[in-house]
């Protein structure tokens, strides 16, 4: 008698979890909300950030993973949606001053080009041969747009063609 070899099924490439440390933080009904997340995909966060009007900040430092040690851990569901409790406001703002903008800047995703204003999150590159990349308006004027990237604010801002930015779906 012989044996038949077993196939191995194979699933589609699900998006890996990441090992970093991600803040999602926002005003909700007028009050500062904020959560730490560690191992979600970037996809998911985005989503979920997307759904309720927060933003996203990435923890590089020791001081940035010491802010974020001081939140909640989150929750994400299946449709994107989490659970980002309400926080007190003096860490609000210091999330605020760690990542750069206004307290209360969380600005829902521009669903057009001509949405786009300060405080959107896009997607850049800053040359043909660079990936893009997450990147915050800093300021607008007429076709062009001034942008930092979120996840590396000590670098310098850039100018970039309006349509050369790339937008999130929101849904």
């Amino acid at each position: 008698m012989t044996k038949k070899p077993v196939k191995k099924t194979t699933k589609p490439n699900a998006p890996k979890p990441t090992g970093k440390t991600v803040i999602m933080f926002g005003l909700k009904d007028n009050k500062p909300h904020a959560a730490r997340f560690v191992g979600e995909t970037d996809t998911v966060l985005a989503k979920a950030a997307a759904v309720m009007g927060m933003r996203l900040a990435i923890a590089q430092s020791k001081a940035h993973l010491a802010l974020a040690g001081k939140l909640p851990a989150g929750k994400i569901n299946a449709t994107g949606n989490g659970l980002v409790p309400i926080i007190a406001q003096q860490l609000y703002e210091e999330i605020n001053s760690a990542v750069g903008g206004e307290a209360g800047a969380s600005k829902p995703l521009p669903k057009s080009w001509s949405e786009l204003a300060p405080g959107h999150l896009v997607l850049a590159q800053q040359t043909l041969g660079d990936g893009f990349c997450e990147a915050i308006i800093t300021k607008r004027a007429n076709d062009t747009v001034t942008l930092r990237w979120r996840d590396f604010p000590g670098l310098p801002e850039f100018i970039q063609p309006v349509g050369a930015v790339g937008l999130f779906k929101p849904d």
